[in-house]
């Protein structure tokens, strides 16, 4: 479903990674590589696409991706295609198909369309279209929005799920919360006693690093991932003469993040972590 401008497939690759990426951009003349029914139901399934959503398929071709979001889940979906025929032919698809009143389709710049509407993402584009667009992705899309990418994948940004549906691959990611910058937090140490902890964290992607301060000494956080607008890690502490782990789990929401901090020795139960700075 995807015009042969934006998409590298088949016996068609040879040619495409000679072409200059403009004259991808701008070339009107070339078929489109369909994506295949079966591949598209497992793209909606691992998007979880349901009534509730807004689905954007950025190059979407003749339409199908949008077309069935709408016509077996119930879900809204907008198209965006370059492609002005692409764009006429998904309009009088969606009228076949009798979801005109659920979907719409863009002729423009798929960098230049407004994502934030979006609850899911669909793509099938060029590797080097992805890593272009994956930036405006994570800046516009709310954390947990799932991005699904047929055949290509975003790099250094490990997808958290791949599946084979024969000869093609899909990949899930979601987009992470935001965590980068200072926190500090309460926590109810065993015996009632009431801490007052810090944490600075760096992220890149879906990983998080820093340090997390308590009693004046600094101590690093190791596991450290964003998963939506779940945030997790772990920081190993003295305690009585003994190294404990400690557990981090919380969910970013509206500027904080709340949780609960678990320790191997059942002591140390976070009642919330809450954001007073940001290097954001």
């Amino acid at each position: 479903m995807r015009s042969i401008r934006q998409l590298l497939s088949g016996t068609t690759a040879f040619f495409f990674v000679l072409a200059p990426l403009a004259s991808l951009a701008v070339d009107k003349d070339v078929p489109f590589v369909p994506t295949d029914e079966a591949v598209v139901e497992v793209m909606l399934k691992l998007a979880d696409v349901g009534p509730k959503d807004t689905l954007y398929d950025l190059g979407s071709g003749d339409g199908r991706i949008v077309i069935m979001a709408a016509k077996e889940r119930g879900a809204h979906g907008v198209g965006v295609d370059i492609d002005p025929e692409r764009i006429a032919e998904s309009r009088a698809n969606a009228k076949r198909a009798g979801v005109t009143d659920k979907v719409q389709f863009i002729e423009g710049d798929l960098f230049k369309v407004d994502l934030r509407p979006a609850t899911a993402v669909t793509l099938y584009l060029l590797p080097a279209v992805n890593l272009k667009l994956r930036p405006k992705l994570l800046a516009e899309l709310r954390p947990g929005t799932p991005i699904v990418s047929h055949d290509f994948d975003m790099g250094d940004w490990a997808p958290e799920t791949t599946v084979k549906v024969g000869n093609a691959t899909v990949y899930l990611w979601h987009v992470p919360a935001r965590v980068a910058g200072t926190w500090r937090y309460h926590v109810t140490a065993p015996g009632g006693k009431n801490e007052r902890h810090q944490l600075q964290l760096t992220q890149d992607l879906d990983k998080v690093r820093g340090t997390v301060t308590m009693d004046g000494r600094s101590f690093p956080v190791e596991n450290g991932r964003v998963d939506g607008e779940r945030v997790m890690f772990t920081v190993k502490r003295p305690r009585q003469g003994a190294m404990v782990v400690q557990r981090y789990e919380g969910r970013m929401v509206d500027g904080r993040i709340s949780g609960v901090i678990a320790a191997d020795d059942g002591g140390n139960t976070g009642r919330r972590l809450a954001r007073t700075d940001s290097n954001e």
